[in-house]
């Protein structure tokens, strides 16, 4: 007669095997990262200083996660069996790659609130602030889950810190979704503004890829909020935590590099679009040339368009005695 396993036991593959595909699937993500971040560097050597090191920012922490993640898992998996690891002090890596995590995200938010303020400030001078009050709310939710983080004696008991576990992953999803669209919002504002075909798809494609990456985001939260609910006492929520950091780094990375995609296919779209939705090189010193130039180059544009009107209506009054000839 076999032997059955315990019911108090949760199965391999609903917590260590899930570490192990959310590990892997993170390391993908996290090799696109490098190629992005590559593709960045060498696009805008120049770009602003803030853009700059935060990539370098969040490479150094997505480097440290992925270790930490790693070292972890190899710890449980090789050294104790599955019981003893459920009921085993965390080992600390465990701990401090989700601290890491928690941070990656709230710091990739704040640089969409920087992002958002300056494209909005043109439009709005209150409403773009509003989403520095949804990222507060994400630090505040951030600082309350790290402290969390080091409640729970063991993995077994994981499900304790559940409060603050649902306001963080709450909080983030309102600040994705809130950032998505208002930023959104305010490029179709500045779409609506532009008379050009091809700076009108610039925009659109800006306001696609910002509405996707802050879904793909929100659904990666939801789907961990989810099963968390449902499997409280397995670890496949910390299998997708593995996964969600790099999402967010790899959605910010994408919009950095889209810009420049579009911006070398028509020179003219270069030299017209406003710069705060251009993101033109600049100086490491000074940055002034992308947060100190408004709309400007819109009137400019409808300047160039009502001096080809006038030089049309000329033309039609001196056209006439030539047709005689």
């Amino acid at each position: 007669m076999s032997s059955q396993p315990s019911p108090d036991i949760p199965s391999l593959g609903g917590t260590f095997g899930a570490l192990f595909v959310g590990a892997t699937i993170g390391a993908i993500l996290f090799g696109i990262m490098n190629i992005q971040m590559l593709i960045y560097y060498k696009r805008y050597p120049n770009d602003w200083l803030l853009y700059r090191h935060s990539v370098t920012l969040f490479w150094v922490l997505e480097t440290v996660h992925i270790a930490l993640g790693t070292h972890a898992l190899y710890h449980y998996l090789i050294n104790m069996d599955l019981r003893g690891a459920l009921e085993a002090d965390i080992i600390w890596s465990f701990r401090l790659q989700v601290v890491i995590k928690v941070w990656t995200i709230v710091f990739v938010q704040g640089l969409y609130a920087i992002r958002l303020w300056k494209l909005g400030r043109h439009f709005h001078k209150i409403i773009p602030w509003f989403v520095f009050i949804v990222v507060g709310a994400s630090v505040g939710a951030g600082i309350f889950l790290s402290y969390d983080l080091y409640v729970p004696p063991n993995l077994a008991s994981i499900f304790i810190i559940n409060r603050s576990i649902y306001a963080f992953f709450s909080v983030i999803i309102m600040a994705d979704l809130t950032i998505a669209f208002m930023m959104c919002y305010y490029l179709y504002k500045s779409r609506a503004a532009m008379h050009f075909s091809s700076m009108a798809g610039l925009l659109l494609g800006l306001m696609q890829l910002v509405l996707v990456s802050g879904l793909a985001t929100s659904v990666s939260s939801l789907v961990s909020v989810f099963t968390y609910i449902a499997w409280p006492k397995t670890l496949i929520f910390v299998a997708i935590d593995f996964i969600i950091p790099k999402l967010y780094v790899n959605s910010l990375l994408a919009m950095f590099n889209y810009r420049q995609e579009h911006s070398s296919k028509e020179s003219i779209t270069e030299r017209l679009v406003p710069a705060v939705l251009q993101f033109p090189p600049t100086s490491s010193v000074d940055h002034t040339t992308e947060t100190g130039v408004g709309l400007r180059p819109l009137f400019a544009v409808q300047d160039i368009r009502s001096s080809s009107e006038n030089l049309g209506n000329t033309k039609g009054t001196i056209d006439p005695p030539m047709s005689r000839v």
